[in-house]
């Protein structure tokens, strides 16, 4: 359907691992196998999360959304824009030598650049002032209309996931883990599958 499984199996991994992988499809015996080993091949060796989903992000929404965007509306003021944070040897550096703790953490991002630029920036300058164009997810999946339709989808008994993975990955989402964009993935490759009856 239009997939490219070059961009689309490292996005997988990113969000569920392995194991997760297996304890949400446990009810599927006949979960294709072949789809499972060709992800393996082609999703980069490193087993840290964090550099999977580094790796993806520059691969993806790096180079086919920030960088579009910042092209586009710089063309449009008539500006050439260049990044310095992407300079070849600042990569290798982020990729090959900082280690993911200095990286992020589930509730700090950019943890060594903010540190480096402390001595130099005004204490009263804000570093959390970049927000960004993502939905609230979390906030959303706290109740509402949003929340109920997460619930009505992924605890269907015709769901394609196993009740007790979701429900532990709900309570999770509810005890103030991050787990809202896996559930949103997964509410659409349900709704899709749907959608298109497909089965499997």
């Amino acid at each position: 359907m239009g997939s490219d499984l070059n961009k689309d199996l490292p996005v997988i991994s990113s969000c569920f691992d392995d194991k997760l992988r297996s304890r949400l499809m446990q009810k599927r015996a006949n979960w294709p196998l072949v789809a499972e080993s060709v992800r393996k091949a082609r999703t980069p060796s490193q087993t840290n999360l964090l550099q999977r989903a580094t790796r993806m992000d520059f691969a993806n929404f790096m180079a086919e959304g920030v960088l579009v965007k910042v092209d586009r509306a710089s063309m449009l003021s008539s500006l050439e824009v260049r990044s310095p944070l992407l300079d070849h040897r600042m990569i290798e550096l982020a990729f090959g030598k900082v280690p993911s703790r200095l990286k992020a953490t589930p509730t700090e991002k950019k943890i060594l650049l903010k540190r480096l630029c402390s001595s130099l920036l005004p204490p009263e300058f804000d570093l959390q002032r970049k927000q960004g164009f993502s939905i609230p997810m979390n906030v959303w999946l706290k109740g509402g209309p949003f929340r109920t339709l997460f619930d009505d989808v992924l605890r269907d008994p015709q769901c394609s996931f196993d009740a007790q993975t979701v429900n532990k990955l709900m309570r999770d989402q509810d005890k103030g883990h991050f787990n809202g964009e896996r559930l949103f993935g997964l509410v659409m490759f349900e709704l899709w599958r749907r959608e298109y009856g497909i089965s499997f």
